[in-house]
């Protein structure tokens, strides 16, 4: 099977830039083993890329690798976008799977503005050893901690997705709608359908909020 597109640039995974290629390389520097090395650009992206979901959505660059890289925040997306990057920078193949999902422990600061129905929530593909395995680099492991969910924390052999239960067994994210699985960002269809899922009021809502008190 022909994987080529799986390690390809685009607009958004600007494989080119380079203080993405440095940062990527850097750190897997002594590292030949691809699992090793998805492993530690994961727990970078999960773990160093603070998850915000308060960020701006609407414009192309929220959603680029460099981009992210550079502010160092980002909600799942650009989460995803970035650790995808790094991954074909390092010649592992890699996809995004999106995904709608209910989180039944977002914060009511945010449910306040968009309800527990997440669209397009995004996660990754790496493709080792002829196997794709997920993996969501999305929440930080303090994050975890806070709200008592167990981290998805990635050996290198299996998913390492959002967990369906807290550390009380009570469900923490359901998956309610499959949207599939891309090489790229599809940008224009985000927007849209957060545009039409999500009313002006909430958009501008989500714009204006403060990364205060933020939460998954």
């Amino acid at each position: 099977m022909d994987y080529s597109k799986y390690l390809q640039e685009t607009p958004f995974i600007d494989l080119s830039d380079q203080t993405l290629c440095d940062c990527a390389r850097k750190l897997v520097a002594g590292i030949s083993n691809p699992r090793e090395q998805a492993k530690a650009v994961f727990f970078f992206v999960r773990d160093e890329i603070k998850y915000n979901p308060y960020t701006s959505f609407s414009r192309p660059e929220d959603y680029t690798a460099s981009e992210i890289l550079r502010r160092g925040e980002g909600f799942c997306i650009p989460k995803a976008s970035l650790f995808t990057a790094m991954m074909r920078i390092l010649k592992i193949p890699a996809k995004l799977y999106f995904a709608d999902i209910k989180n039944y422990k977002a914060p009511k600061k945010l449910t306040d503005i968009m309800g527990n129905l997440f669209i397009f929530h995004c996660y990754c593909g790496v493709l080792l050893d002829g196997q794709w395995i997920k993996l969501a680099p999305t929440f930080n492991r303090e994050m975890f901690t806070k709200i008592k969910v167990p981290a998805n924390d990635f050996d290198g052999f299996h998913d390492a997705i959002l967990p369906t239960n807290d550390l009380n067994g009570e469900i923490f994210v359901e998956y309610i709608k499959d949207r599939g699985d891309n090489y790229d960002i599809p940008y224009e269809e985000i927007v849209t359908t957060f545009n039409h899922i999500y009313d002006r009021k909430v958009i501008e809502k989500w714009a204006q909020s403060s990364s205060a008190d933020c939460l998954p």
